[in-house]
């Protein structure tokens, strides 16, 4: 489970290294959101993954708040995205890192069986895995074919990542561990 949540960040920092801070920033590149704010959104989730895990941890598992409905989903997603609109790209990576490093370190303290455990609404391996890698994932897939798109409108050829040699600042990535 680690290893594909460090696999995971490893794969989107990639990505993101492959973009232009500007891209990044771009309102509306990801439906209403821009890249930075997806990655707000993902930080928060992970944020809000960490915070369960302590609760079980604690045997607080009981306190652990579920999302209902999507709107209520909806509702955590913008207090998120609208809680970073003043960060900075280099702000979200940080939080980004952060709460990756935090969220693998619960999960690590946790006694295994604790990861299947029945008494609790869901046990962890059922809600974990979308808070972390497949959430991720799948704001990965939908950045990467966005970015193709975009470099494929404007006619960049296949092996370059800056789009028509165009000058670009690199986003500032901070490590990965």
């Amino acid at each position: 489970m680690i290893r594909r949540i460090e696999r995971s960040r490893a794969a989107t920092l990639a990505l993101l290294e492959r973009l232009p801070t500007e891209e990044i920033l771009g309102p509306q590149t990801q439906g209403d959101w821009s890249i930075k704010d997806v990655l707000a959104h993902i930080a928060a989730w992970e944020e809000e993954g960490t915070r369960r895990l302590r609760l079980i941890a604690r045997g607080q598992a009981h306190r652990m708040v579920f999302y209902e409905t999507m709107a209520d989903a909806d509702r955590f997603n913008a207090r998120a995205v609208a809680a970073a609109q003043s960060t900075s790209v280099a702000g979200v990576l940080r939080r980004l890192a952060r709460a990756r490093q935090r969220l693998v370190l619960a999960c690590r303290r946790l006694p295994p069986r604790s990861l299947k455990d029945p008494s609790h609404e869901l046990p962890v391996v059922v809600w974990l895995r979308e808070f972390a890698w497949t959430h991720e994932r799948a704001h990965r897939r939908e950045i990467r074919e966005w970015w193709m798109n975009r470099r494929a409108a404007r006619g960049s050829p296949p092996g370059e990542s800056r789009g028509g040699g165009e000058a670009a600042t690199r986003v500032g990535l901070p490590d990965a561990n």
